[in-house]
């Protein structure tokens, strides 16, 4: 399955701290969300937005065992974050693909 990510999931040294590999990923992006500071966490979430769009990379082949790992990481039961599917344009082959996505709730 593929996975969209926008903030510190984007980063290879926490990928690899969290599923223990870097997966493969091509640069993309999701249109209809914007990319904003949780003043609380300082972390970055999405929140619906009509008219911007979030770049971010298309993380490739996750594993069922790996997506709970990003939900523990994502902390989808402490409600700030819930997984939702959506569709992303790639920008190397410019085709929309549907993938997960954690935005705000």
């Amino acid at each position: 399955m593929t996975i969209f990510v926008y903030g510190e999931l984007c980063k290879p040294l926490v990928l690899l701290e969290i599923l223990g590999r870097v997966p493969s990923s091509e640069p993309a992006l999701l249109d209809g969300f914007s990319r904003k500071v949780n003043p609380e966490t300082g972390y970055f979430h999405a929140v619906r937005h009509p008219t911007d769009l979030i770049s971010g990379l298309l993380l490739k082949s996750i594993k069922m065992k790996e997506l709970e790992k990003l939900d523990c990481f994502e902390n989808l039961e402490g409600g700030e974050y819930e997984r939702i599917k959506a569709d992303v344009k790639t920008l190397r082959s410019l085709t929309k693909k549907t993938a997960w996505v954690y935005v705000a709730t």
